[in-house]
């Protein structure tokens, strides 16, 4: 009886959480149905869009500060400023538009295009805050083969604090948006998928909210938390992985990080599905449904080689449904160094929490444990 109920509920779980990715998917191709619809050709491709960089440069550098710049539905073609760029530290970056004052930016059916021959991204927001990017679709020619991470990044928020990204949607990108240094922001309800790197990253940032994005068929770290940050926080957000063959890939990276959140998260498709390393601390990974992962849920030192490979402390992995890893793994919970973790009312399959002898001992009783589904 125990099983089944259990049984019970992960299908439950797997329904709302398969509801809440359909209705998230649904909500962006609607808005492309729009966007489709409208006046302008949104089928043209990059060569024959007109150029307008200079046009929205312009319209931006224009409004007050403070003050809102609505764009209107099209298909806008950006091509790369190069006194555009962007020193991260992480590696350069050029972009075709460049914001450094407080602005709100309402896009909501406007289409960027970019050239992925040439690398650049679309945003570089430098040096200020109270910036608001609201709607648009960014939209690189092709998935990028050549380049680095940063060779083509959708958004970049460097230096930049108190502002936001809603409701964008973000394809084909070595990275769609990344946080460099930069605090108190908001990446909300935004898509980010088939992307070289990873959909979304935060990069020594602290206190970043990143809540209800679905990022998918990306790479890295698909959700990254990276760099020496704290206090950020993940949650309410689908992320997988359905490409074939595409096996290696991480879904949610917690790495160097000390107290952030990754709370109420569906995560499948991966290798790593969480993945905390690298002299990570007191980070609470919390009610999280993470399934058909190589290792659901992974503590571990890092990938070694030219990589760091640190052990981690005081993790806290609490009521988090991990069962079914993929293929028959016995990883639900993989805890494989460092100290001090705690690892209580998570649901796993028998024999799928992977711990030191002398932490199963205490830990083992405080988890729910099923058969595991051999339909």
């Amino acid at each position: 009886m125990k099983s089944k109920t259990f049984g019970f509920l992960f299908v439950v779980f797997l329904g709302m959480a398969g509801f809440s990715y359909l209705f998230l998917i649904m909500e962006k191709m609607s808005h492309g149905d729009e966007v489709q619809n409208g006046s302008e050709s949104y089928s043209a491709s990059f060569d024959e869009a007109e150029d307008k960089t200079v046009e929205l440069q312009s319209a931006i550098d224009n409004t007050p500060a403070g003050g809102t710049l609505e764009i209107a539905p099209g298909v806008y073609k950006v091509t790369k400023n190069p006194d555009h760029k962007a020193v991260t530290g992480y590696g350069d970056s050029y972009f075709a538009l460049k914001i450094s004052k407080p602005i709100t930016i309402l896009m909501e059916e406007a289409i960027f295009q970019t050239d992925t021959d040439d690398e650049y991204g679309v945003f570089w927001v430098d040096k200020t805050e109270d910036v608001h990017l609201k709607g648009g679709f960014l939209m690189g020619e092709r998935l990028p083969e050549d380049g680095s991470l940063t060779s083509h990044i959708g958004i970049l928020f460097l230096y930049t604090n108190d502002s936001s990204i809603e409701n964008t949607y973000l394809k084909n990108f070595s990275q769609g948006v990344h946080l460099n240094h930069s605090h108190h922001n908001i990446v909300q309800n935004v898509t980010a998928e088939f992307n070289y790197g990873s959909g979304i990253i935060n990069f020594d940032s602290d206190d970043n909210l990143i809540d209800s994005c679905v990022v998918r068929n990306s790479g890295d770290g698909h959700v990254s938390l990276y760099g020496g940050g704290k206090d950020n926080r993940v949650v309410n957000c689908v992320v997988t992985e359905d490409r074939p063959d595409y096996d290696d890939q991480q879904g949610i990276t917690v790495e160097g990080e000390t107290s952030s959140l990754i709370e109420n998260n569906t995560v499948s498709g991966f290798y790593y599905g969480i993945d905390v390393k690298n002299d990570s601390k007191s980070n609470i990974i919390q009610s999280n449904i993470s399934f058909n992962n190589e290792y659901n849920i992974a503590v571990r030192g890092g990938d070694g080689g030219v990589n760091l490979e640190l052990p981690s402390y005081n993790t806290q992995i609490l009521n988090n449904m991990v069962v079914d890893p993929r293929e028959k793994s016995s990883y639900g919970i993989y805890v494989g160094a460092g100290s001090g973790h705690v690892v209580i009312g998570n649901t796993l399959n028998v024999d799928n929490l992977i711990m030191s002898d002398e932490d199963l001992a205490i830990y083992e009783s405080q988890n729910y444990f099923v058969e595991e589904d051999e339909h």
